[in-house]
């Protein structure tokens, strides 16, 4: 006898084709009515708030008097809850976002009474390799999915063992062709809810692999149907087998207990094309804005905030957790799919710009509390920076050049009515200064630009203290910074700026360090010399623009499409840095591009307009990388931008850096007129790196905040790197990419058009061919790229210490991921993990002598004591793709 799970929900979109006020008002009473159902029909037995705790926070905010029913109700098992604080995207958000989001929603669900112990994900654009590992690092034995996977041969059952590539699996349960709405009967008559239950009944019979049926009676911002127990009753009486009114957990320890042998499925979910609107890459490049945005305070918090955190307080800072939790939840309200994906109207993009700058202001004000603690600030200084310090956010020493600013007094600036303040004459600019190391030895730099402008000096017990200064914007010799620690240099005023030798070249079209060396030729393309395999590579840097007749989810060409490259452009080459610590090019050119879309939107407008891009190409003395920072001022609408970096590799193939893990990704060519609903995408999305390499030569593309790339099948191994994808529909219609129809509500979205001024950061690595992404070579240079040292001043008079390190990981070859202070504020939380494709032996050595050492789950729970070694150190394996998290605390 077969079992139906109808389990009633509503998934909530936080903000989509209406802002987030509005959805919220619409929440407040919807939750009004369904607590008012729970509370006064005993007969309808449960609901599912949709997977994620903030929906909570978001109608208490309103309805506070309402917490204690909505915590009776959790604890009774007829509300469920969590395991996430938002439902997230996760292709587009970091591994550690996605671990935060379940330790908020985990804890906050539990406070409510309860947590759903499965991985709730039906809406997601696809889902990444590592998420079975993730759900199983709490506690998590299943997962939910509905898009990314279906349609294929093999893919026709509802539950299968989903597989990470560390080896770790999770029960996956995937939902039926109409997903999570196909149960939803609330305005049929009994005639259609027979009618439609008939066929629904055949497709979840036909997936079955056990007695149980799972059917989700909900949809998006849908009401509960208080006429589901009379369905029920109707169900019962016209067909066969057990109707229960019931949960996703309910249903998923129903089929633990019969599931035996059971299809697998292995790695990321992106495909499913046949299946329904599965994937809807577009919006991997949609309001790229917003990527970058992410990408930027995801790094703040991550790389800087949590570690600098842990280090103050183990130097007797009061813990900043509660900010860095707050912040967290703002960067998470973003993280929804609908959200970071940029797929929504105008004015949510907008409240999440907003949002961003706010986790980013408490992001960095734990910076500096962190930094202060480290080496403390006489407030009472006002005068010249007396000592640079840098900030290493690695876990092993780095020598590199460093972006810094120095600042020399000038002149006091009275605030407020002061007449009887005098203030005196400004002071004379500088003539020279110096950079002095611990041993008293000047330290080589280079200024890059010199002005006079404002300084302030803030004190916990005064007013602000305003000055004017000498600002200089200089670059640093930075030799051995300590790993998670910092260098001090003490700053001198000189008669003259010291001349330092250089090893870097450079000419009108060429720079050169002791690596490489980059030509650019008259059109504005890069040649590449790899002086370590002797190899050159040709056609870089070239940009592309095409039409896109999209919207926010989908990209897709126009019928009558035009291609326009840089490749016959004129540019203008200058040369403006000359060393002694960098060289740089700036190449500026002009594209003429079609305006936007014509009218029928079958073809590109033949009015013109100009893309003006302008591109700085700089090495520094040990560079391995070209660096690239572009600026695009984009004046045309409905087209996509990209730049192209031909690698010279015959290959179909790519090793691209993912959550937690480095994955090899085949490219592949499709007849789409097999796919009636969506076609398969060409692009793909990526963290922090994408690469090629053959029996020749390699190449690897740092990229900071910009997820899309494409591998070429041109012969030449072409990476495209998105810039720009510009639409102005939130979801269009008779799109030839997204034949299957409309996606969403029809809306006008002008600010996706992404007019204006853009810059965009990226590097070139060229690699030999035993490289992959998993080398310490590429690991260091993402560090470099990803994680630069973080520059701060004192204008202290007293000594202060110029140097600390509080742990070093000495293999160079696990990938660090996270410092921090535990969820408890109990301990310290490390985590590492392995992307070489073989086992790796790690040491790391702390600062202070441990106390206790655990192997961790990654929500924090303690599962092994570790042996100490020294007192202070700890030896660890770690498997190929394993992620490793350690909890520590320290003291004698």
């Amino acid at each position: 006898m077969s079992t139906y799970h109808i389990v009633s929900h509503s998934h909530w979109d936080r903000e989509w084709y209406k802002t987030f006020e509005q959805f919220r008002a619409m929440l407040v009473n919807m939750v009004d009515d369904l607590l008012q159902l729970l509370l006064h029909d005993p007969s309808y037995r449960c609901f599912t708030l949709d997977g994620q705790t903030v929906v909570l926070d978001d109608y208490l905010a309103v309805r506070p008097e309402r917490e204690q029913t909505l915590r009776k109700l959790v604890e009774e098992g007829r509300l469920v809850v969590g395991p996430w604080y938002i439902l997230p995207d996760e292709f587009l958000v970091s591994a550690e976002s996605t671990v935060r989001n379940l330790l908020h929603g985990t804890t906050s669900a539990r406070k409510f009474g309860g947590t759903m112990d499965v991985g709730y994900i039906p809406d997601s654009f696809g889902h990444i390799a590592m998420m079975p590992c993730i759900l199983e690092g709490f506690g998590i034995p299943a997962a939910l999915v509905y898009r990314g996977f279906g349609g294929e041969p093999g893919q026709n059952s509802s539950e299968y063992w989903w597989h990470a590539p560390d080896g770790s699996r999770c029960l996956m349960v995937h939902l039926f062709r109409n997903g999570y709405s196909g149960g939803y009967f609330h305005q049929d008559t009994d005639e259609v809810i027979l009618e439609r239950f008939k066929e629904l009944q055949r497709e979840v019979d036909e997936r079955a692999t056990t007695t149980h049926r799972l059917v989700l009676n909900g949809g998006d911002h849908h009401w509960p149907d208080p006429r589901l127990p009379r369905t029920l009753d109707l169900l019962r009486a016209n067909f066969k087998g057990t109707f229960v009114h019931s949960s996703v957990p309910a249903y998923v320890a129903a089929i633990r207990h019969e599931v035996r042998d059971l299809p697998s499925v292995y790695g990321e979910l992106r495909f499913g094309y046949r299946y329904a609107f599965n994937v809807l890459s577009g919006v991997y490049s949609s309001r790229m804005y917003l990527k970058q945005a992410n990408w930027r305070v995801q790094q703040l918090l991550q790389r800087y905030a949590e570690p600098l955190n842990l280090l103050g307080t183990h130097s007797g800072m009061p813990s900043q957790l509660p900010l860095l939790k707050h912040a967290w939840r703002t960067l998470m309200q973003n993280q929804p799919h609908d959200s970071i994906c940029g797929c929504s109207i105008d004015p949510v993009h907008r409240e999440m710009m907003t949002r961003f700058s706010a986790a980013e202001d408490v992001g960095q004000s734990v910076v500096d509390n962190g930094l202060q603690q480290l080496v403390p600030v006489d407030d009472l200084a006002a005068g010249d920076d007396r000592a640079l310090f840098l900030f290493n956010p690695s876990p092993f020493p780095r020598s590199e050049t460093a972006a810094a600013e120095v600042r020399f007094y000038l002149q006091d600036i009275v605030v407020g009515l002061n007449p009887d303040v005098r203030v005196a004459p400004k002071r004379k600019p500088v003539k020279g200064f110096g950079l002095f190391d611990e041993n008293g030895q000047e330290v080589p730099f280079q200024v890059l630009s010199r002005r006079e402008d404002y300084d302030i000096t803030y004190t916990r017990y005064n007013y602000p203290k305003q000055t004017y200064a000498e600002r200089f914007a200089v670059l640093v010799d930075a030799e051995s910074v300590p790993p998670m620690g910092f260098k001090g240099l003490t700053i001198r005023p000189l008669k003259k700026f010291s001349v330092f030798p250089t090893s870097l070249k450079s000419g009108p079209r060429f720079i050169e360090n002791q690596h490489i060396r980059a030509e650019v030729k008259a059109n504005g393309e890069v040649l590449l010399v790899d002086k370590s395999t002797g190899k050159t590579t040709r056609g870089l840097h070239l940009f592309e623009d095409t039409g896109d007749v999209g919207d926010e989810y989908s990209y897709s060409y126009p019928k009558r499409d035009l291609r326009v490259t840089s490749a016959r452009c004129k540019a203008r080459i200058e040369r403006v840095e000359r060393g002694p610590l960098r060289v740089a090019l700036k190449i500026r050119l002009s594209m003429p591009v079609p305006a936007s879309a014509a009218h029928d939107r079958r073809a590109r407008s033949t009015q013109r307009v100009p893309i003006v891009i302008t591109s700085t190409l700089s090495l520094a003395p040990t560079s391995r990388a070209l660096h690239i920072e572009t600026v695009v001022e984009n004046n045309a609408k409905d087209h996509r931008l990209r730049v192209l970096f031909s690698s010279g590799c015959k290959t179909k193939s790519v090793f691209v850096d993912s959550q937690f893990v480095l994955l090899e990704r085949t490219q592949q060519e499709y007849d789409t007129r097999e796919f009636t609903i969506e076609h398969p995408a060409s692009v793909a999305p990526m963290q922090r790196f994408v690469g090629v390499r053959d029996q020749q030569r390699g190449l690897v593309l740092f990229a900071d905040g910009l997820p899309e790339y494409e591998l070429l099948l041109d012969g030449r191994g072409t990476i495209a790197l998105t810039l720009l994808r510009c639409v102005g529909l939130l979801a269009g219609e008779d799109l030839l990419t997204r034949p299957g129809g409309k996606s969403g509500w029809h809306s006008e979205t002008p600010d996706a058009q992404c007019q204006g001024t853009h810059r965009f950061r990226y590097a070139l690595l060229p690699t030999s061919p035993d490289e992959n992404g998993g080398s310490a070579l590429v690991n260091a240079e993402a560090e470099r790229f990803h994680a630069p040292l973080l520059p701060f001043r004192r204008k202290n008079a007293d000594p202060l210490p110029l140097s600390g390190s509080f742990l070093s990981c000495e293999s160079g070859r696990t990938t660090f991921s996270a410092l921090k202070e535990s969820e408890d504020g109990k301990a310290a939380i490390l985590r590492l993990y392995n992307t070489t494709g073989a086992a790796v032996e790690e040491t790391i050595r702390f600062r202070d002598r441990i106390r206790t050492a655990e192997r961790s789950r990654l929500d924090e729970t303690p599962c092994g004591a570790l042996p100490v070694e020294e007192h202070s150190a700890l030896r660890i394996t770690l498997a190929p793709a394993e992620v490793v998290t350690l909890r520590l605390t320290f003291g004698s």
